[in-house]
């Protein structure tokens, strides 16, 4: 019997990570793989495509070749075009790079990635058409998807706004403070992430670094009304005290915290629901694409950031005074 081995480079998508059998029945036939995310607020956009394959061999060693799992530069004509009222206002064609990935199953040579520069390409209001052409083949897929195109808080301005996660001055079962951030739904964005970056420095008397570690929010999806997710000051300190190794070698400073909101569509929501890990008693469910005559997902999500966002003076004190990580 064949072992039936699907091989897609997996692309790391902002909300989640996840593994996904397909069952590919087609003896010899070529499936082409993509994954892909538009994000209208970032200047560079890429396109993960590979190859999924029927073989003889042991699939882990099949895995790490990357001939087997890679197109080969030039044999792929990627196009995304750009639609207004289902016609074509503009396109653009897509080029290959090589980028480093960590290590794994995968082979780690030759990742390629297929890219483009958003030159105010991506506009709110259009449609976006993938187009994949296998130029020996002729084997295409295609898919098409909505972006997102804007976010914001409400009653947020960041020119004021702090966070103040601690009060001395309460009684012990009050003296850790709450902050909810609350937002409307966006158009096509169904799922949010809100993540805060917390910059720090890190000096030893000869070297200084910027440090920082990212705290993740539970994902938030849209129900109707006014979204919200609350930052709960106990768990922002614990979060630190177990993301910063204690270290009496170094002095450190808190520098300023990044509030990083990250908007998903429908379709990435549903990708999401479909490979979380099974729990229940059935093992086996359909896998989800909407890449017409092959696999993945083409999609858009929008990513929203405030920098240089700061912590009360109660705050930051309990962090020097409390959480014994070198901070003054």
């Amino acid at each position: 019997m064949k072992k039936i081995f699907l091989v897609f480079n997996f692309f790391v998508l902002l909300f989640t990570s996840c593994e996904t059998e397909f069952d590919v029945n087609a003896d010899g036939d070529e499936i082409i793989v993509v994954y892909g995310l538009l994000d209208s607020s970032k200047d560079t956009q890429f396109v993960k495509i590979n190859k999924a394959f029927l073989g003889e061999d042991d699939a882990m060693i099949m895995a790490q070749n990357s001939d087997i799992t890679n197109f080969s530069t030039g044999d792929l004509k990627v196009i995304i075009y750009k639609l207004n009222n289902n016609e074509i206002i503009d396109s653009i064609s897509l080029d290959d790079t090589l980028l480093s990935k960590n290590d794994g199953i995968f082979s780690i040579d030759e990742n390629i990635i297929y890219y483009f520069i958003n030159n105010n390409f991506l506009t709110g209001g259009s449609n976006y058409y993938l187009s994949v052409t296998d130029m020996n083949t002729e084997n295409s897929v295609n898919s098409s998807t909505n972006l997102i195109n804007n976010f914001s808080f409400n009653n947020f301005n960041p020119n004021s706004f702090l966070f103040g996660f601690y009060n001395p001055n309460q009684p012990d079962s009050l003296k850790f403070l709450s902050k909810t951030m609350e937002w409307n739904k966006v158009t096509n964005g169904e799922i949010y992430q809100l993540d805060l970056r917390f910059n720090y420095s890190e000096e030893n008397g000869v070297n200084y670094n910027i440090k920082s570690v990212l705290w993740s929010q539970p994902l938030e999806e849209f129900n109707g009304g006014v979204i919200t997710s609350t930052i709960e000051g106990v768990k922002f300190f614990n979060f630190l005290e177990q993301s910063i190794e204690k270290n009496e070698d170094v002095l450190r400073r808190f520098l300023s915290i990044d509030i990083i909101m990250t908007v998903g569509t429908p379709e990435l929501n549903t990708y999401i629901k479909v490979n979380e890990p099974i729990t229940g008693i059935v093992q086996h469910r359909p896998p989800y694409t909407n890449i017409i005559d092959g696999i993945g997902l083409f999609s858009s999500r929008y990513t929203y950031e405030e920098n240089n966002i700061g912590l009360t003076t109660d705050s930051k004190n309990y962090i020097i005074n409390e959480l014994d990580r070198s901070f003054e």
